[in-house]
């Protein structure tokens, strides 16, 4: 017996995808690189700006503490550097996967999206989380000790609370992703609303640097505001989609409209009369009067105006049909 090869195409459809996956994580690799070589250049004014809310000197206390402060400083500033082409990389591998679709203007808004939401997060935890928790642990101090923070362990600090607040700033656009693969109803992204503000609270609590009650509501608070933008968002979504549907079906409708007028209009023309022929025998030639050929002529325009008349109805009401089909199963997965 013969053995069964697997299908080629299918391989061959695997192998381009992993050949797009090495290209565009390679391109991600690149960026990484490129952007901690910023971080090496701009070193000394990012430890300034991440020193200035603590207000005192970093030390280290290792041989090679000063070196390993360096590279972290710079793969931190890379990874954020990459972040939004490892965005876009990443929308336009999981493309095919969307059921309505991306066009390139929606994923390249989406990008800057997320590089605006990531921004706003920076903000949110630098000028207001990292302050009041400097403020809280500074309460606790004791007589006769004093604080001697080391460069890697405000650097951890600082990142986790960055690191936290630019995903947790990511949810509406994340939220959309999730609208685009599987259609969501606000009934049902309501109903879960009391879950997420379950999980923003032991969030908050687990959170390594969320030790006092503001610095946990602070961190609880963004993710239950940015979820009900999100529902917003969604909404305004599915209603712009539907008021493009009902845009399409008003146009095919009076598309079908005017071609029934030009088929009434032709079938309500007075019928042609023909002359009466004279008999003629069978040895003399047959001679028709003007009138007939004229009125052939006539017949044949007319036949052939209904048919077009009647192909472009068909391919219209063919066209509508489809519509319909597609604009029910979209509103089946997804109805606002």
């Amino acid at each position: 017996m013969k053995r069964s090869h697997p299908d080629s195409s299918h391989e061959q459809v695997l192998l381009d995808h992993i050949r797009e996956l090495q290209k565009r994580l390679l391109v991600c690799a690149v960026a990484l690189v490129l952007g901690g070589a910023v971080g090496y250049i701009f070193f000394e004014q990012i430890v300034a700006i991440m020193r200035s809310p603590l207000g005192t000197d970093l030390y280290y206390n290792s041989p090679a503490g000063s070196f390993g402060f360096v590279v972290k400083i710079c793969t931190m500033v890379g990874v954020a550097m990459t972040l939004p082409v490892l965005i876009y990389n990443a929308m336009m591998f999981l493309r095919p996967a969307f059921s309505r679709g991306l066009s390139l203007k929606q994923i390249y808004g989406l990008v800057l999206a997320s590089v605006l939401l990531a921004v706003a997060g920076f903000g949110f935890g630098y000028y207001l989380v990292i302050p009041g928790a400097l403020h809280f642990f500074a309460g606790f101090q004791v007589d006769g000790l004093s604080a001697l923070i080391t460069a890697d362990s405000y650097l951890s600090f600082v990142t986790n609370v960055i690191i936290t607040f630019a995903v947790v700033f990511q949810i509406p656009l994340v939220m959309i992703l999730i609208d685009h693969i599987k259609p969501m109803t606000p009934k049902q992204l309501f109903a879960s609303e009391k879950y997420v503000i379950l999980a923003g609270l032991i969030i908050s609590v687990f959170v390594p640097f969320a030790l006092d009650l503001t610095t946990g509501l602070l961190i609880a608070a963004p993710i239950i505001v940015l979820y009900n933008l999100s529902i917003l968002m969604i909404i305004w979504q599915h209603v712009s989609l539907k008021r493009k549907q009902g845009k399409a079906t008003h146009e095919l409708t009076s598309e079908l409209d005017i071609d029934d007028a030009v088929l009434d209009e032709i079938l309500s023309e007075p019928s042609i009369t023909v002359e009466a022929v004279p008999s003629v025998d069978d040895h003399a030639k047959p001679s028709y009067p003007k009138s007939v050929s004229r009125a052939g002529m006539e017949i044949g325009r007319s036949s052939r105006a209904i048919t077009a008349s009647m192909e472009r109805t068909a391919a219209a009401r063919h066209r509508r049909i489809v519509a319909n089909a597609r604009q029910s199963s979209k509103l089946s997965r997804g109805p606002v």
